[in-house]
């Protein structure tokens, strides 16, 4: 505030002695035209007298449009700036395409806004979290945009390999933009923090990706753990099956007392009758039917059992303290840095011949000492839509064309059955 006080009296004083010299200045040109004195003195007056007028007229001008020429000095400092220029050149990249490869459908790319050509982000927030954009774009680090920045500034020529600033290679991945899309609202739509995963069963592709988060925060559908929950009870029927087991008719009491202190129930606590396991224990997904699933497909089977098909579907099983590394060669990509940065933890659970009865009874319903990522989860869910052969997931579209020959983790027959 004081300096602007300062630099308009400053202002008004430069006026005021200018003013006061040209007045002074008219005064003696007008006398000297009366006494007629030498001609070129009064020239030579009126020239300086004109170009006052001039500048006083001009500074005025500049005082009364001083807004326009401060945001003309914007524009010229981000556009007219050599400097700028160059280090807005320098970081051109090419476009993020979706599935379909189509410009009008691409997850990033270039558009021009408030008179700039910008670097846009369709989704906003529903791929923010895995693409890029969104709110606090430049503290995302773990993002297909910086991740593949290499890939999106290379060359796509010879001819481009000359030039100081290549407009870079577009890359398409498997993500819809539409799909991913419905994710999000379905999500959001919540009100819960979560993630969803929705994978293509005969390549692996990641086809939605849409995940609650801060920005600062690791992808919580790829870095972070989560309980599985009843989608656990799927690895339970898969190991019945596998393991010969025949369809057997069970009680689906609305609660089951494990231990004299443990028990667990329904949700709800609502009973559903007799019904032949495994697969009617999917459909109303009975947590009692499932318990007494696993304590006697231990005593059949054993504790190894378990622990070779829990490994086999992609969940790490220890004793003792829980593991910490990442699966290295979870994903199929070309990207070194996104295979370094977005491996995700090891899905684990820990189980052991000394695993108590109620906690075993736990792990049945996805419950206890269980850990998992929801890729994890989505690879083994993509194992039982494949036929029972688990890929490893990839977001680029070449790669999805000629997936892998992959793992058979279940036999076709298994993954049939869950599928009903």
């Amino acid at each position: 505030m004081v300096d602007t006080l300062l630099g308009w009296a400053l202002r008004a004083l430069l006026i005021a002695i200018g003013a006061g010299a040209a007045l002074a200045l008219v005064r003696w040109v007008y006398a000297a035209w009366q006494e007629k004195r030498e001609r070129w003195p009064v020239r030579l007056a009126l020239g300086m007298v004109l170009l006052a007028t001039i500048y006083g007229v001009g500074h005025a001008r500049m005082l009364v449009q001083r807004e326009q020429l401060e945001a003309g000095r914007m524009r010229y400092a981000r556009f007219g700036d050599p400097r700028r220029t160059e280090r807005t050149r320098a970081e051109v990249r090419g476009w993020i395409l979706d599935c379909t490869g189509q410009d009008q459908h691409a997850l990033a790319r270039y558009a021009l806004r408030n008179g700039e050509v910008q670097r846009v982000y369709p989704l906003g927030e529903a791929g923010a979290n895995l693409i890029g954009g969104g709110a606090g774009a430049e503290v995302r680090d773990y993002t297909v945009e910086r991740l593949y920045a290499d890939h999106l500034r290379e060359p796509r020529s010879l001819r481009e390999m000359g030039e100081l600033h290549p407009a870079g290679s577009d890359l398409q991945l498997t993500l819809c933009s539409d799909a991913t899309r419905q994710a999000w609202q379905l999500l959001r739509g919540t009100g819960r923090p979560g993630a969803v995963v929705v994978q293509d069963v005969n390549t692996g592709g990641v086809v939605a990706y849409a995940a609650t988060g801060r920005p600062e925060q690791a992808p919580l559908g790829i870095k972070r753990y989560a309980p599985p929950g009843s989608v656990f009870k799927l690895a339970l029927a898969a190991l019945w099956w596998e393991s010969g087991l025949p369809d057997t008719r069970m009680d689906c009491p609305a609660e089951i007392q494990v231990t004299p202190r443990a028990t667990i129930a329904n949700s709800g606590r609502v009973a559903h009758g007799t019904m032949m396991v495994p697969h009617e224990m999917l459909v109303p997904s009975c947590n009692t039917a499932a318990v007494q699933m696993a304590l006697l497909m231990r005593e059949r089977l054993g504790t190894d059992a378990f622990v070779n098909a829990y490994r086999s579907y992609g969940f790490l099983p220890y004793t003792g303290n829980a593991p910490r590394d990442s699966v290295s060669d979870f994903w199929s990509t070309e990207s070194a840095r996104w295979a370094r940065r977005m491996s995700p933890p090891s899905s684990r659970i820990r189980i052991g011949e000394k695993t108590g009865r109620a906690e075993w009874a736990q792990l049945s319903i996805g419950q206890g000492p269980v850990d998992v990522t929801v890729v994890g989860v989505s690879r083994f869910m993509q194992a039982i839509g494949n036929g029972g052969v688990m890929l490893p997931p990839t977001l680029e579209q070449h790669r999805a064309r000629r997936p892998p020959n992959g793992d058979r983790v279940m036999s076709r027959e298994t993954a049939a059955k869950l599928q009903r």
